[in-house]
């Protein structure tokens, strides 16, 4: 019994010291590390490659993980330097969230073809200045802004041409050049094959017009105008006698009493005035003209005809010379 005793109180008083140290343990610094808060900002530079050639692409990034309760992700800026390197590509940004924790790396591609990037001898180190990275914080209690700095790490640049190449090129003015492989593709702000396309149909339009204008401006061939009316052979003038006789005609068919008097009054004048004329003719005619009553229709064609018949025979004479023409 007493050994059992002995055993149990060994048993009570190390469980006590177990509790004691596990209780001594938990208040000390471990634990007062557990029980602050992460920080409100973590950042990180790096850049690759560590070892790289003259000429060759840089790529360089920041990563910070912010607490969202604390700080707007969205305002987090990068301020960085890095002479004598060019960025040659806009910076690319992203952004995640998990729960109360933002993402954001921001991304750099540095190149420099510069103689300052030369190296002097086989190699070169850069070392950058330590980047800045901004923020807002979202509380009211401590500042506004505030901001952070992040180390870049160091790399070296080596030449791509050996002192021997040095020395058996005195003459030659740059004896280093640049890897274009490195280089980012090229870019279009068209496609060369929508160009090409857009070339072509360009041209065509311009070929059309082209053939169109010369189609409005070609001469036209006007019909020929139609054959004009022929000609007809003047009327033979008539002599004064025989256009009485005409009027004589005429008002027998036509008018009263008056104008045959008048047609054989003229008729009588011209028988009088002719060289060839007819007295006998003349005179009936004049009688006629001044009868009392009106002449008759019968006597003034029967005058008519009289007088015809003599005017043909003085031309039949005229042609063969034995009188004259009226």
């Amino acid at each position: 019994m007493l050994i059992w005793g002995v055993l149990a109180g060994v048993v009570v008083v190390s469980a006590a010291l177990v509790v004691m140290t596990a209780w001594i343990s938990g208040r000390g610094p471990d634990s007062r590390r557990a029980a602050e808060p992460p920080p409100e900002v973590q950042a990180e530079a790096d850049l690759g490659p560590k070892v790289a050639l003259f000429g060759d692409t840089v790529q360089a990034h920041v990563d910070v993980v912010v607490d969202r309760s604390r700080v707007d992700p969205d305002s987090v800026r990068i301020a960085a330097d890095f002479a004598p390197f060019e960025i040659v590509e806009k910076p690319d940004r992203r952004q995640t969230s998990a729960g109360d924790l933002a993402y954001v790396r921001t991304a750099y591609t540095l190149r420099c073809l510069s103689p300052a990037c030369v190296p002097s001898g086989r190699s070169t180190t850069y070392q950058f200045d330590p980047g800045r990275v901004s923020f807002a914080r979202v509380t009211r209690a401590a500042a506004n802004e505030s901001s952070v700095r992040v180390p870049w790490p160091s790399f070296r640049v080596f030449s791509r041409v050996a002192a021997t190449d040095l020395q058996n090129n005195l003459r030659s003015s740059a004896p280093w050049q640049a890897d274009v492989i490195t280089l980012p593709a090229a870019s279009f702000r068209l496609a060369p094959g929508f160009l090409v396309a857009l070339l072509l149909v360009g041209a065509l339009a311009l070929a059309a017009g082209g053939i169109a204008l010369a189609v409005v401006a070609w001469p036209r061939r006007e019909p020929a105008p139609p054959p004009p009316p022929p000609v007809l052979p003047a009327e033979p003038a008539l002599s004064p006698l025989e256009q009485a006789l005409v009027l004589l005609e005429q008002s027998v068919r036509q008018d009263g009493a008056e104008e045959q008097r008048r047609a054989l009054e003229l008729v009588a004048e011209e028988l009088e005035t002719a060289g060839w004329g007819d007295r006998t003719l003349a005179n009936a005619a004049r009688r006629l003209a001044w009868s009392e009553a009106a002449p008759p229709i019968d006597a003034t064609s029967d005058l008519a005809a009289r007088v015809r018949a003599a005017v043909e025979l003085t031309y039949a004479a005229s042609e063969n010379g034995d009188g004259r023409a009226p």
